[in-house]
């Protein structure tokens, strides 16, 4: 059995002054029109998305009825939304459910988002020392940065690629187009990153609807299909974890291509998360596309990578991976063959998930 996404629905992102219930119905309703169908056709409801990032206990109490949940099976993953969308995949493979509204949410302009992360973190080792999630972000860029000597020329490099390509796709948030004199010039944020080499805390909401194959077909002759997923958590504390590369993101893209039966070889669009730039590069090597330290090389040789930003462009904590991903299948719409992304949540991108699209 194969499941298709067979309807996109994508917000603005940036700050919306919308209740962010109001942002999700309005999302879940250009999925409907996307598909061309109506509420009763979907039969279960899946979101994504964390409590802390809109400031509400049980959050899904709000979003599930605005993305159509009124009296069907509704189920929340409480992690970035890519999480949800593997879920609804599993849903419908289990032969329960045919078709799926998956949802992810993220409205930073709720809450102080370095702060509330902090719950996140271990309780007992690590929350009280105050360590924020940029931080880890930065032992993980200085650590790659040292072991393979990347000059600063390269990450300023990355960020104003992806500006460029921001203002080119019209969901992205950050449409400003910096220089690589003007990354370099600005105000050091947390060593090594500077100011303009972090992602922004942005609004919006995702949502895809999926399909089991016939009902797929029936929907949209040509569907958008889900041709492999892989996920991967790595070690708990993270004095036990090397900073210089995403170990989950590389297990998890090896789990991804091992049931499409490819590799990156086969693969000619991608969208990664890349909180930092050195995340992108990390992002790049470890799903194959450049060897360790390498990833600077693939950003000159012009595969299609990040067309929509990225997350250095647009970033809304708890939906950012569904984001890359619904950017990515309409990278495949409009021709790509085949596609995949990478999403990570948890301190210093403990956990990964790598999803692979494909047109056929």
């Amino acid at each position: 059995m194969r499941v298709g996404i067979v309807g996109i629905g994508m917000t603005s992102f940036g700050t919306h002054e919308e209740p962010f219930y109001n942002v999700a119905y309005e999302a879940a309703r250009k999925a409907l029109e996307d598909a061309e169908m109506e509420r009763h056709e979907i039969d279960n409801v899946v979101l994504g998305g964390y409590d802390v990032s809109v400031g509400r206990t049980i959050s899904n109490m709000y979003t599930a009825p605005a993305a159509g949940g009124y009296l069907k099976d509704e189920i929340r993953v409480s992690d970035d939304a890519a999480y949800a969308l593997a879920l609804a995949y599993m849903r419908i493979r289990s032969g329960i459910f045919d078709v799926a509204m998956v949802l992810g949410y993220g409205h930073c302009s709720e809450t102080p988002m370095e702060l509330v992360e902090l719950l996140t973190l271990d309780p007992f080792f690590h929350r009280d020392l105050g360590l924020s999630y940029q931080m880890s972000y930065a032992m993980q860029s200085y650590t790659y940065k040292v072991r393979y000597d990347v000059e600063d020329e390269v990450s300023a490099e990355v960020v104003a690629e992806a500006r460029k390509r921001a203002l080119k796709y019209e969901y992205a948030h950050l449409k400003e187009e910096v220089t690589v004199d003007e990354v370099l010039s600005s105000e050091m944020a947390v060593f090594p990153l500077r100011k303009l080499e972090l992602p922004p805390w942005s609004d919006g909401c995702i949502a895809l609807i999926l399909a089991e194959e016939t009902v797929a077909r029936r929907i949209n002759p040509e569907p958008i299909w889900i041709e492999g997923l892989g996920w991967n958590t790595g070690n708990y504390y993270l004095g036990s974890r090397d900073l210089a590369e995403l170990t989950s993101t590389r297990r998890a893209a090896q789990m991804a291509y091992r049931m499409v039966g490819c590799d990156a070889r086969g693969v000619d669009a991608a969208e990664v998360m890349d909180l930092t730039p050195y995340h992108h590069l990390m992002s790049l090597e470890a799903l194959g596309f450049a060897e360790d330290g390498e990833g600077k090389e693939v950003v000159k040789t012009g595969i299609p990578v990040n067309r929509s930003g990225g997350a250095l462009c647009t970033n809304a904590h708890g939906t950012t991976g569904l984001f890359l991903t619904a950017s990515l299948a309409l990278q495949i719409r409009e021709g790509a063959d085949r596609g995949v992304t990478s999403a990570v949540s948890g301190y210093a991108a403990q956990n990964s998930i790598v999803t692979v699209l494909g047109a056929r």
